[in-house]
């Protein structure tokens, strides 16, 4: 190797470095401001840590089952978002007690490797070998073996419709239904710049460019959600928030998809609330009622699907 190209080797090997310190102190400011903050959670029969087999390794989960819920009862299991790049058990912990509560469901929170450390598809996969074990585990979890509902919201919401996708087109009704929370459907910045004046999409633009250089070297992994083929989704819940929600017109484009395709799809929006507002349950009162909302619809949903909640 010659001087320049050591050089620039060594420099990039350094700005990587400092990106990590710095996305490290962006994780932790970002969990210290969202993580246990909210004090008014409804009480829950149990909360449970778990250990959930990852392909790469052990990863931390969290059981939390509603007071009055039957046993053998449906399970949600929950997948957090922030872009592939932050977020853990406890960022999404109040949001996960406040669905579990008003769906009267059975939330299961899973984890996964984050970016950049763990290149895509590390997030797929981790997402979904916990949903796996979520079906193989049923019994010791006390939730019944099939009709799995999948949610997530943001990066969290892709993830819950890749592998909604997968697992339905391995055994079709595998997931019987999707809740899904401002869903990110696609990091493509030929959609982002051609509607950058839509909504707060010059945000979400800022944004995504920064996810795509963190799933890859190179090239974007995290295919369109648009651009693949699916088997007909479930009956699915979508909620978003207004005008500061730059997934919101993706969200909506991906529900006529899917309602044209025969899918019954429940839609809610919430115009003065951003995207994130699920995180918001300790500063906001409209986000307190946007939570206790999609918590209501996502019971509904189930229940309509005759799943025993």
């Amino acid at each position: 190797m010659d001087i320049k190209s050591d050089l620039k080797s060594t420099l990039a090997a350094r700005a990587d470095e400092y990106h990590r310190l710095g996305l490290a102190g962006v994780r932790a400011a970002i969990r210290a401001a969202i993580a246990g903050r909210d004090r008014r959670c409804p009480p829950l029969d149990e909360v449970r840590e778990l250990v959930i087999d990852g392909p790469a390794g052990p990863l931390p989960g969290r059981l939390y089952r509603p007071r009055g819920a039957p046993p053998g009862g449906p399970a949600l299991l929950f997948i957090h978002g922030g872009g592939f790049v932050i977020g853990d058990l406890d960022t999404n912990d109040a949001f996960c007690r406040r669905l579990a509560d008003g769906a009267q469901v059975t939330v299961i929170a899973a984890t996964y490797r984050l970016a950049p450390e763990a290149r895509y598809p590390a997030q797929r996969d981790d997402a979904l070998a916990a949903a796996r074990w979520v079906l193989t585990h049923a019994a010791e979890l006390g939730v019944r073996p099939d009709g799995l509902v999948l949610s997530g919201d943001s990066a969290g919401g892709y993830l819950a419709i890749t592998l909604t996708a997968a697992l339905n087109a391995e055994r079709p009704g595998t997931v019987a239904a999707q809740v899904l929370v401002y869903p990110l459907m696609h990091i493509d910045d030929a959609i982002w710049s051609t509607t950058i004046f839509q909504d707060s999409r010059i945000v979400g633009r800022a944004a995504v460019a920064y996810i795509r250089s963190q799933l890859a070297d190179g090239e974007v992994s995290a295919p369109s959600l648009f651009d693949v083929d699916m088997p007909p989704a479930p009956p699915t819940l979508i909620v978003t928030g207004g005008p500061l929600d730059p997934v919101r017109p993706d969200a909506r484009r991906y529900g006529e998809i899917i309602a044209a395709q025969g899918a019954r799809v429940v839609t809610r929006e919430f115009p003065l609330l951003p995207h994130g507002w699920a995180n918001m349950t300790h500063a906001s009162a409209n986000a307190r009622k946007a939570v206790t909302e999609t918590a209501a619809l996502a019971g509904a949903l189930i229940r309509g699907q005759g799943m025993g909640v």
